[in-house]
């Protein structure tokens, strides 16, 4: 990351910051002269561009509030990451977790023991306990839950699917998720389905799952386009994924022809909307995460009193959604992404 843009996007964590009360920004202050907090960052899998943005941001809070990091990677197994929060616990080098939940649902017992080993506990991006669309602390004593629920992303790209078919009667549209079977992809498909119900004009074709990468992606879209070609609207539950589906719409002869709406604005998706290749790409803002979960985590540990839940879209400098539109205001010409994918 360039000082440039670190300086950027720190000063949109301040100014979010900022508006929760003056005396947390006092509270920064005195923490850099404070007793060194020692943190463990639980990675859901390190080999992800939006997990490693978030550890940016973690490491670069840590850096400012006099505090170590040590980062545990998962690999994307609920139960290795029980594993390594207990491991943790037992071994008493950590004063703080800052986890990302494989699946928050399972997490809730290594939860409760960190908390009794006098931890304090913040989850970023999902919640820990039974409702994955949560970002309220559902463990008692857990410290905060920073990051969007699932369920406002599924509507959000619903609401966005009817603008882009507008008067068009059917619209046809095609939806890959990065999977069918994961409980958070659930969640937001379920909402966008709520959505869409409400318009018998607009008819839904699922393709496969896309698995968060372009190269499945790029063949899953190739085959819904040679069975639809005449779809309208073309939408994915993240951006990884887009540029697999932008691929395979440029190989069948369709670059134009319809709309294509992503999700997470990384640095591609939000050069795509800017280009006007992409129409919409709601917000997701992972580095953001990373410093204010690192940030509240340790003044929680110093004592001093945090929010216990941070939704990341009230603090977005172009508000839920990238349009042309919203990357066109003064704040928005300075947005980048916050990630590549």
């Amino acid at each position: 990351m360039t000082r440039r843009r670190a300086l950027i996007l720190s000063a949109v964590a301040v100014a979010g910051i900022a508006s929760l009360g003056a005396g947390l920004a006092s509270s920064v202050q005195a923490s850099n002269k404070a007793k060194r907090v020692r943190l463990a960052f639980f990675n859901p899998v390190a080999a992800n561009a939006f997990t490693a943005s978030t550890y940016s941001g973690i490491r670069y809070e840590a850096k400012l509030l006099n505090a170590s990091v040590t980062s545990f990677d998962a690999g994307f197994d609920q139960n290795k990451q029980v594993t390594e929060m207990q491991d943790a616990i037992v071994s008493k080098k950590f004063d703080v977790f800052v986890v990302i939940p494989v699946n928050g649902a399972v997490l809730v017992q290594p939860t409760k023991q960190a908390i009794k080993a006098g931890i304090k506990v913040v989850a970023t991006f999902n919640g820990i306990g039974p409702n994955l669309d949560s970002i309220k602390p559902q463990v008692p004593g857990m410290t905060s839950v920073i990051g969007q629920r699932l369920s406002i992303n599924g509507t959000l790209l619903g609401q966005y699917i009817v603008r882009a078919c507008g008067a068009l009667n059917p619209c046809k549209v095609a939806y890959m998720p990065g999977s069918f079977k994961q409980g958070t992809e659930i969640i937001r498909l379920n909402a966008l389905n709520a959505v869409l119900g409400k318009y018998p004009h607009i008819q839904k074709i699922e393709t496969a799952e896309g698995g968060y990468l372009a190269a499945p992606a790029l063949k899953a879209a190739t085959d819904v386009l040679q069975a639809h070609p005449d779809i309208n609207v073309f939408a994915t539950s993240g951006d990884q994924m887009m540029t697999g589906i932008i691929q395979a719409v440029k190989n069948a002869g369709l670059s134009g022809k319809m709309k294509l709406i992503g999700n997470g604005t990384t640095i591609e998706g939000v050069n795509w909307v800017r280009q006007g290749i992409v129409f919409a790409d709601p917000v997701a803002l992972p580095y953001f995460d990373g410093t204010e979960g690192a940030k509240l985590a340790i003044l929680a540990t110093r004592g001093q009193k945090v929010p216990s839940s941070i939704n990341e879209l009230l603090f977005s400098p172009i508000g839920p959604v990238a349009t042309k539109a919203t990357l066109s205001t003064p704040k928005g010409r300075l947005f980048t992404g916050q990630y590549h994918g």
